[in-house]
């Protein structure tokens, strides 16, 4: 199992408008199973910026420092996908994140261009493991930068700069590992507030649900075929 560790930066705006807010640039981090288990952390990186469809609006460019003249020069959505795709394997992985948004963003934009987006799957949302199950949140939303802080470690980078958040939510993942056993994905997955995944009532466990039938069985696929089998 690979932990894929990500940040989106999405071109952003304080006015109403129809147009989406797509994603401009993507950071991850990739942390390989054995590295938990051995306790050891090396850094496997992915950074790429998006040219979006609609115009950049400067309060994007001011929000996230990244120059006019780089998203002019970036890559599509699609094909930034494809390299993202590519780089994080054929192995297992799940994804995580600060918040649900950076999940909710890239399936928004899959929809937007029409590609799939089922290898967006599980996702653990660690701000909202972290308000739930560490006693210093007081259970409340924190921040990433007061999440570091509030863990005893050292912030890296620049804020709002997808690869640095990135790199800085790994940590946060990696320092609560030290001490979980088991099922790491079902542990933190605890705390997810993604409304696209449900608990199954059957097993306990996540599960995205794409049907209907799933929906009002509220059970994950494997549970949902064994009770259809029983009847």
């Amino acid at each position: 199992m690979n932990y894929i560790v990500m940040d989106t930066e999405i071109n952003g705006r304080v006015w109403k408008s129809a147009d989406p807010m797509e994603v401009i640039s993507i950071g991850a981090v990739k942390i390989r199973g054995e590295h938990i288990k051995s306790k050891k952390y090396k850094h496997e990186l992915f950074y790429e910026y998006v040219k979006p469809v609609c115009a950049y609006t400067e309060y994007a460019r001011k929000f996230t420092g990244i120059p006019r003249q780089t998203i002019a020069k970036a890559e599509s959505f699609v094909t930034v996908i494809e390299k993202f795709k590519r780089w994080i394997g054929n192995e297992e992985y799940v994804f995580i994140g600060w918040s649900d948004s950076d999940k909710l963003v890239l399936i928004r934009d899959c929809k937007l261009h029409k590609i799939d987006d089922d290898w967006v799957d599980i996702y653990i949302d660690l701000q909202a493991y972290i308000k739930r199950y560490i006693p210093e949140a007081n259970n409340q939303q924190v921040s990433l930068q007061n999440a570091v802080e509030m863990l005893g470690l050292e912030w890296m980078g620049k804020a709002h700069d997808a690869l640095d958040d990135a790199i800085n939510t790994a940590a946060i993942f990696m320092f609560l590992c030290k001490n979980k056993s088991g099922d790491i994905v079902q542990e933190f997955m605890k705390g997810s507030t993604c409304k696209v995944y449900r608990k199954c009532k059957a097993c306990g466990k996540f599960y995205r649900s794409k049907s209907n039938r799933l929906n009002r069985a509220k059970r994950c696929n494997r549970c949902y075929r064994a009770a259809q089998a029983s009847k």
